[in-house]
């Protein structure tokens, strides 16, 4: 049983895995290799960065999330259920255990089987038929959080990244029952 998996390993997914993974959390990320950012060579509005591409942003992220001790599986993800001890979730290669799930993933949510709500998406490129509604901490159901396209059809990387921050934040603030802060000194 992990403590926090993460579906997707886009921009969103790996924010929050590397936050939840440096909050001491055991966290694997499954990700199916397809991230909308790596189609992105020319990132401009990123603090930080002059011009930066979207696959140098998601090696980045990797790099983080192995320093913080977090695992990554290239694995795609068919069904996420709540069981008795927690939340399943079955990949093309294994089953796993989790106590949190933040589902970060951008395109088809079918294999999500909870009871959860979604809404229709934005018609444009990159946008998703459905998301999932959250409350205003992107919770979508007991443990289950939302990030980036999957919670919003806001597309754009620095809202992405913002997008799992704050799913990470609220996941850890619920966990630990009193607000969790960050702060590096």
């Amino acid at each position: 049983m992990k403590d926090v998996i993460v579906i997707g390993g886009g921009l969103a997914g790996l924010q929050a895995a590397v936050m939840t993974a440096k909050a001491g959390e055991e966290t694997l990320v499954l990700d199916s290799g397809q991230s909308l950012v790596l189609n992105t060579s020319n990132i401009q509005n990123l603090i930080g960065y002059d011009s930066v591409a979207g696959n140098e942003l998601l090696t980045s992220g990797k790099q983080k999330l192995e320093e913080f001790n977090g695992e990554i599986a290239n694995e795609e993800v068919q069904r996420l259920e709540r069981t008795d001890s927690g939340l399943k979730i079955t990949t093309s290669e294994a089953d796993y255990e989790a106590e949190y799930v933040v589902v970060a993933s951008a395109g088809d949510l079918s294999f999500i089987e909870l009871d959860v709500e979604f809404e229709e998406g934005v018609e444009g490129p990159y946008m998703m038929d459905k998301h999932l509604v959250t409350d205003d901490s992107n919770k979508a159901s007991e443990n289950v959080y939302a990030a980036g396209l999957a919670n919003t059809w806001e597309y754009q990387s620095s809202v992405a990244i913002g997008d799992g921050a704050k799913a990470a934040v609220n996941l850890l603030t619920d966990k630990y029952g009193e607000p969790y802060e960050d702060h590096d000194t």
